[in-house]
């Protein structure tokens, strides 16, 4: 199935704000507070510069033969934007998340926790409790 750009921000939005929420909380229940506005202030930044990517994927995306975005293609778009975002904080800082105390090992495995959660229910559940979004180029709506 080829995505659509309106689904593929779809898709993200959903997953950030059930997926991703969720780990946070979870992360933030079992850490200090002030981890905790950053934690959330990461998951925001991810899913905005995320909005962004989508866009250069959806055009890249063009230029196969086939029009889809295998599951490798994933793991490196993945991989690439935890690498932006570290590298967006610690050169240039962002509102809120302070470049000095900013965790990278805290990050890789929440990043990694988020990467992983997400191509398991973006890959099954989705997939069961919207049958008939693959035909709509993955809109809900």
């Amino acid at each position: 199935m080829t995505f659509t750009l309106f689904g593929r921000w779809q898709i993200r939005v959903l997953l950030l704000a059930t997926v991703g929420m969720l780990l946070t909380i979870l992360i933030v229940v079992r850490s200090s507070p002030s981890i905790a506005g950053q934690t959330f202030l990461t998951l925001v930044y991810l899913g905005l510069f995320g909005l962004g990517w989508d866009f250069v994927y959806h055009q890249l995306q063009r230029f196969r033969w086939d029009g889809d975005w295998n599951g490798l293609f994933q793991l490196g778009g993945a991989v690439w934007e935890g690498l932006f975002l570290v590298m967006v904080i610690k050169a240039v800082g962002l509102p809120g998340i302070d470049r000095a105390e900013f965790n990278i090992p805290g990050f890789i495995g929440f990043y990694t926790s988020y990467c992983v959660l997400n191509s398991i229910v973006s890959h099954s559940l989705l997939r069961i409790l919207s049958p008939y979004s693959r035909f709509n180029g993955g809109q809900w709506f």
